[in-house]
């Protein structure tokens, strides 16, 4: 830069010496003076324009956070249990959809669970509500039980039913009524619970008696007895299990079995066995003879086809479609067989608790094609 106005004074000098003659001489002062002027006339002109610098910003201050203050959580509303309520747990005997021979009868089991706060007694009622009566008239009811059910305890509940002439399916709806003549059920909004079942042409009915060399006592001390059919524990803390068979070689193996029907009202009770063993079961099995190897320790993999726990249920027979599979399953091969057992094999007690059984008995009702 100081290059550059140096060169612009020499030029401009230069040129004033160069002027024309008659021009009055000047001061080299007053030279100097205006080659300055007019140098810095022109660095004017060339510097570029001062840049204007930007405004301070103003500085926010940050936002204040509040302090959260403690908020008291209203505890929830307990909702009270109403004194009349029941809950579905199973289809003891008939599922719905279970297949009944036209104008046949069945017997119809639940099982409900008291989940109230109040004992059901006798004065309890099973009623029917609507739709297909099954046999039985308008407004029919019933004795819920014979005794009493506390609150969380269960009950199986039983009606006789004939079932509609005309092939289709039907469905009937129950309900429980109170002593004081309210009705009261499940969580639907008529309580309803029901059955359902599909009526199909009447078909053919055997009952069956067990085959006397096949069926009886196997004892847990390889004692083996076809002159009792007996499970449970002896006094001397055996245990003892019940094998039955049953000849099914009269029924067709193209055939089409509707119902099943084990029998085992015909019994007597000795001790506790439902108390201190436990549920009766019983399971399929398969056999040729009845020898002290058949006697089972343990829990088995495959569940029950039934059980029973006390002596009201095992004296109500019922239709169970895991008979009905298992007789379907064994046409042609001449035997249906069952394994009835306590799994708690002996209480320890020294006292016969087991129940005697005569003649339990399988009715099968089948069709041909």
């Amino acid at each position: 830069m100081k290059k550059i106005i140096t060169t612009l004074i020499a030029v401009l000098l230069t040129a004033g010496c160069n002027l024309p003659s008659n021009t009055p001489t000047q001061s080299p002062d007053v030279a100097y003076t205006a080659a300055a002027q007019t140098v810095e006339a022109a660095l004017t002109q060339m510097a570029p324009p001062p840049t204007a610098l930007p405004s301070p910003t103003a500085v926010v201050p940050p936002t204040p956070i509040p302090i959260p203050t403690n908020t008291t959580v209203p505890s929830p509303t307990a909702v009270p249990i109403p004194c009349n309520r029941a809950a579905f747990v199973t289809d003891v005997s008939y599922p719905d959809g279970t297949a009944v021979s036209a104008g046949s009868t069945f017997t119809k089991t639940w099982r409900l669970s008291n989940s109230g706060t109040c004992t059901w007694t006798s004065g309890y009622q099973l009623v029917f509500h609507q739709g297909d009566a099954m046999g039985v008239p308008t407004g029919y009811a019933q004795s819920l039980t014979s005794g009493t059910v506390a609150p969380g305890a269960t009950v199986d509940i039983s009606v006789n039913l004939v079932a509609p002439t005309t092939p289709g399916s039907y469905k009937g709806y129950w309900r429980l009524r109170e002593p004081g003549g309210q009705f009261f059920g499940l969580g639907n909004p008529n309580g309803d619970f029901w059955v359902a079942i599909t009526a199909g042409a009447a078909g053919t009915t055997i009952t069956l008696t067990p085959v006397a060399a096949e069926s009886g006592t196997v004892r847990s001390d390889a004692v083996v007895n076809t002159a009792e059919l007996i499970t449970g524990d002896s006094s001397t803390n055996v245990g003892l299990q019940l094998f039955l068979s049953y000849d099914i070689t009269t029924i067709p193996t193209t055939a089409t079995i509707t119902e099943v029907k084990l029998d085992l009202s015909n019994n007597t009770v000795n001790g506790n066995p439902f108390t201190t063993l436990g549920c009766l079961k019983i399971y399929p099995v398969t056999y040729a003879a009845l020898v002290a190897g058949l006697y089972f320790i343990g829990t088995p993999a495959i569940g029950p086809d039934h059980d029973w726990c006390n002596a009201v249920g095992l004296a109500t027979v019922v239709a169970d479609n895991d008979y009905k599979a298992g007789v379907q399953s064994r046409l042609g091969t001449g035997r249906v067989q069952f394994r009835l057992q306590f799994l708690t094999p002996t209480d320890g007690n020294s006292t016969v608790d087991a129940v005697n059984f005569t003649s339990p008995k399988l009715t099968i009702t089948y069709t041909k094609p």
